[in-house]
């Protein structure tokens, strides 16, 4: 209720497209997601080792600090997108469910 309240907040104020919204929004949760991916891997030690890549013990907490905050900025972006597109999701839930129909 809170996200929806903002998010339509920003949809007012800053006066953006609801289209360029969803655009950022996906992006941001592209690349994060992606980074988060990535950075899990490489924390394997047996993936570093067969790519040949010898990481020392400040770059793994560098990497370890990015994965974590990169997978909670993921999460929360992730959140922004589902109120974004609840009433999609809603829709689309009770067509597949076969809700209302006679």
């Amino acid at each position: 209720m809170i996200i929806t309240i903002m998010v339509n907040i920003l949809y007012l104020y800053m006066a953006i497209k609801k289209n360029t919204v969803n655009y950022i929004i996906n992006w941001m949760a592209f690349l994060l997601g992606l980074t988060t991916l990535v950075t899990g891997i490489l924390r394997f030690s047996n993936v570093l080792a067969f790519i040949v890549i010898n990481i020392g013990p400040v770059n793994v907490n560098i990497m370890n600090f990015i994965h974590r905050w990169t997978g909670l900025a993921a999460g929360v972006i992730i959140l922004v997108h589902l109120v974004l597109h609840w009433r999609w999701v809603a829709r689309t839930t009770k067509n597949l469910l076969g809700v209302g129909r006679k």
